[in-house]
């Protein structure tokens, strides 16, 4: 920031030189700094390469008219006032010069009093559109805050954050960075930009050794840049992101702009940008070691639950791992995968009320004893009701148990009706429990499993799902040898043709 950003910076231009002269004489006690032109030409190279708040200009300059500086002040300074001087006014002049948004008409000869009374209401005016521009982006960066508080993933909220902070600044690269406050390790690294080497500028961690961890304030720099022959201000903006007063972050952005200034208003701005990133990093860490402590209790009690049943000892182990890389090879997202990983351990947790004797019964279960083990699904839905952090999982629990073809259970329902976490989660859960040891039955090989799987599809299972399973074996990305501890032989997959629609 420049010290005399607060001083309104005021450009004269009249092609009479005396009346440069009396303007600037009557406004010498106030507090601003002005520039006087007889120039037209000379004066709108200044309104290119400095800052400017307020325009007072003549209207007919010979070959060059208050029209053009009013064209040139509002594309350069979009917020700066425009006030037009003529000897000869007319109503269609006047109209005409406001629509292009000058900001008022003075009509010659005026007194200096009202001259000076139209430049103060003039950057009055300014400041209230600055101010309004400002309110703008605030309301923007609470809009973001409010997206996080609606759960909003974490890195998609950064990746939001970065670019509504480009966008507000008109920067050319932002780029935020979170390591660990302990090691300096890069935990998360998200940016933006327009250019390769500008993202390397914003990406460099060790400019956290620029901030003062007592203060919080941020370090702002500006040098000189020459682009295409012209020079340039580059500002660098590196912000402290800290959370109980350890420095956890930076957000780092660079503008190269003309008039090389950061308002008041935009390090406010970027004081709410970063607290909403603080926040939003400190309660994601929070839920993802709460998240943690449940699935931890949650795999404690999949594995009491296979204890009571020697004969599925891994089953949910075998059967998580097999899902997740099949929906590796399907593109699902992170979240996705962590939703799959919670989902895949508590799909039998239902179990726990499914007596003993029968799930340990070596004969065929009677019809009662049926409904009770197809129960199990309503009974683990139940058991993690009211949980907030077990609700990805209701949709493997709920049914995995129904059929592709709708004669599954617990509520039948058929293709696409069912949830495609249940569709995939059935496709490896039966394969495993086909290849695996019952207390009526011996487990069938690996080739069987695999027949049994696609004579189903359609009927049982989603095709391409079944599909998308052969084909991740077929591409390696499962080795079913690691799974079941021997060698295995899948030349049967050749045997089975491959629907259209599935990934290969």
């Amino acid at each position: 920031m420049k010290p005399n950003d607060s001083i309104a910076n005021i450009v004269v231009i009249d092609d009479e030189k005396y009346i440069c002269a009396i303007i600037a004489e009557a406004l010498a006690s106030a507090p601003y700094h002005v520039q006087t032109f007889v120039q037209p030409v000379a004066a709108m190279e200044y309104i290119k390469n400095n800052r400017v708040d307020l325009v007072l200009t003549d209207l007919v300059m010979g070959k060059r008219s208050g029209i053009d500086v009013l064209d040139l002040t509002r594309k350069h300074h979009p917020d700066a006032a425009v006030i037009m001087m003529t000897a000869h006014p007319t109503v269609q002049a006047a109209i005409s010069v406001l629509k292009k948004g000058a900001y008022d008409f003075l009509v010659k000869p005026f007194k200096l009093d009202i001259m000076s009374a139209t430049i103060r209401r003039g950057l009055e005016h300014q400041r209230v559109v600055r101010e309004n521009l400002q309110l703008k982006e605030q309301l923007e960066f609470l809009k973001l805050s409010r997206a996080n508080v609606a759960g909003t993933e974490i890195e998609e909220y950064l990746k939001l954050l970065v670019t509504t902070c480009k966008r507000e600044f008109s920067a050319v690269a932002v780029g935020l960075i979170e390591f660990d406050p302990d090691t300096n390790d890069i935990l998360r690294l998200v940016s933006e930009s327009d250019q390769e080497c500008n993202r390397e500028k914003v990406e460099l961690s060790d400019t956290h050794q620029l901030i003062d961890n007592e203060t919080g304030e941020p370090v702002i720099k500006s040098w000189p840049v020459e682009i295409d022959g012209q020079t340039f201000n580059e500002i660098f903006i590196c912000q402290p992101i800290l959370m109980r007063r350890r420095l956890h972050g930076l957000i780092n952005i660079l503008i190269v702009e003309k008039f090389g200034t950061v308002t008041p208003g935009q390090v406010d701005l970027l004081a709410i940008l970063t607290d909403s990133a603080a926040s939003a990093i400190a309660n994601h860490n929070l839920y993802t070691d709460l998240q943690g402590s449940y699935l931890h209790a949650i795999k404690a009690l999949a594995n009491a639950i296979e204890a009571r049943d020697k004969y599925t000892a891994g089953h949910t182990d075998r059967v998580s791992r097999l899902a997740e890389l099949v929906a590796r090879f399907l593109g699902w997202n992170d979240h996705q995968l962590r939703n799959l990983i919670m989902g895949c351990t508590l799909h039998d947790v239902g179990k726990i009320g499914v007596p003993d004797s029968i799930l340990n019964k070596p004969g065929k279960l009677t019809e009662e004893e049926q409904d009770q083990m197809r129960d199990h699904p309503t009974v683990g839905l139940k058991i993690i009701e009211g949980i907030d952090l077990l609700k990805p999982a209701v949709k493997y629990i709920e049914s995995h148990h129904e059929w592709y073809d709708g004669t599954g259970y617990p509520k039948g329902l058929k293709g696409e009706e069912i949830p495609i976490e249940g569709r995939l989660l059935a496709v490896v859960d039966t394969f495993d429990a086909i290849v695996s040891d019952r207390p009526y039955r011996k487990g069938a090989e690996i080739a069987v499993a695999l027949q049994e799987i696609y004579k189903y599809r359609d009927k049982q299972f989603d095709p391409e799902l079944v599909d998308s399973f052969f084909n991740a074996i077929r591409n390696k990305l499962i080795n079913l040898s690691e799974f079941y501890d021997s060698e295995i032989d899948t030349s049967c997959l050749d045997e089975m043709p491959v629907s259209e629609k599935a990934r290969v």
